[in-house]
């Protein structure tokens, strides 16, 4: 592997003032030099990665920037981003690494010691599974379900969804049933016409809409064009 040469990527930036000194790198004892963890800059900013080092060197864990990485740790991005982020340094051949999210880091964080490298922390996992555990487990979580259902009737949003979600509803139908909750206008027109909002509009309606829509502004301005937006459009 390349040498990662982090500090040549980006601007150099104004000296901060510390709170604590940078710690040193012979002052911290390596309990664990089996894995070597490299920390992207990428998305972190360079605050946040000094800090997650230093945190890491005292844990124990070895920190660098070499060819004796193992393990290369990034916060917010996405396995392509990594992987095109490591294509930028001329590094072609990425499976010699492990590519984690920020959360393996602070799994091991909290347990003072190397963690296995879970499924859930892998950026590989999409690749290798063609799936996302930790994805799947969001979709089939129950309080998800609730808010997407919710969410799919007019007028009711995040706020609203949170609030019916902790009165202990689930479906549309234990909300109908309350009534002791007030809707609002919007919101009884969504239940009012949900089947109707939630169908497709074929192609053939929206150009019907459109005629009707241009004709009665060229009523007023005959020359003004008018045009669909939206999926149609595309």
């Amino acid at each position: 592997m390349d040498k990662i040469r982090t500090p040549s990527l980006f601007p150099q930036r104004k000296k901060q003032k510390r709170m604590h000194p940078p710690i040193s790198l012979n002052s911290c004892e390596v309990k664990f030099s089996e894995l070597v963890i490299f920390i992207m800059e990428r998305k972190m900013g360079v605050t946040r990665r000094t800090f997650l080092m230093e945190l890491a060197r005292r844990k124990g864990f070895r920190v660098e920037n070499d060819d004796s990485v193992t393990h290369i740790v990034a916060e917010n991005n996405s396995c392509a981003e990594v992987l095109e982020w490591l294509r930028g340094h001329k590094i072609r051949d990425s499976s010699r690494f492990e590519l984690l999210d920020i959360s393996w880091f602070t799994a091991c964080m909290e347990a003072g010691k190397p963690v296995d490298s879970e499924k859930k922390h892998r950026l590989t996992e999409i690749i290798e599974e063609g799936e996302s555990s930790q994805a799947n487990d969001v979709l089939t979580d129950e309080r998800y379900q609730s808010f997407k259902l919710f969410i799919s009737v007019f007028g009711v949003g995040l706020k609203t969804s949170e609030k019916w979600y902790r009165m202990g509803f689930r479906t549309l139908e234990e909300v109908k049933a309350d009534k002791t909750l007030k809707l609002s206008r919007m919101q009884k027109a969504g239940f009012l016409y949900y089947e109707d909002l939630l169908s497709r509009v074929s192609e053939a309606e929206a150009d019907a809409v459109s005629l009707i829509v241009k004709d009665a502004v060229r009523t007023f301005l005959p020359d003004a064009l008018v045009t669909i937006t939206g999926g149609f459009r595309r």
